[in-house]
């Protein structure tokens, strides 16, 4: 792993805005928030939990292009991870309108045995560690016929701790993928 100064590894960012937002009808990387896009946000949580490198994926400007369209936030993972370092990296879908550092720094809290962490019963957002076993297991789960895979697979190849949730976190782990969903988490 890319060390940062103090030998710890190097904190990267990864927010997933690749998918066709059809349920919602346009683009969720653009809603806005307070003045802010649903991207400029996620981008920002990543940099104020630490990550040195942020990274998008999808076909956008500034974004990494999917190499495997239609693949789900696994194939905009595998597509982004070589153009990144070794390091911990936090993986953040682009539609959760309350995604903050205090839902990443637990992420980050939790590196340890486990390759992954993720909130019970929520796959994202999540903490990879990317390094040679990770980019392995991505790399096969793209290579597999019919690429059914899912991030809860590449969780469970790797090994995952699962943090508990509360009555706090729970309510900020909401994603919005329609029109009603949206209204509803920005009321």
């Amino acid at each position: 792993m890319a060390p940062r100064p103090g030998g710890r590894p190097m904190i990267l960012g990864l927010v997933l805005a690749g998918g066709l937002s059809s349920r919602m009808g346009r683009d969720k990387a653009a809603l806005v928030i307070d003045g802010a896009t649903l991207l400029q946000r996620a981008i920002l949580a990543l940099h104020a939990a630490g990550a040195a490198i942020v990274a998008v994926s999808g076909d956008r400007p500034g974004g990494i292009p999917d190499r495997w369209p239609r693949s789900g936030p696994v194939g905009g993972i595998a597509s982004v991870v070589d153009h990144l370092p070794n390091g911990e990296l936090l993986v953040v879908p682009v539609d959760m309108p309350h995604l903050g550092e205090s839902l990443l720094a637990p992420l980050l809290a939790s590196a340890g045995t486990h390759a992954t962490s993720c909130w019970q019963g929520h796959p994202l957002p999540m903490r990879l560690r990317l390094d040679a076993m990770s980019r392995t297991a991505l790399a096969e789960l793209m290579t597999r016929p019919g690429r059914a895979c899912s991030v809860a697979a590449l969780q469970s190849r790797l090994g995952v701790a699962a943090l508990p949730l509360d009555n706090a976190v729970t309510p900020r782990l909401v994603n919005c993928n329609t029109p009603d969903q949206w209204r509803e988490a920005t009321a």
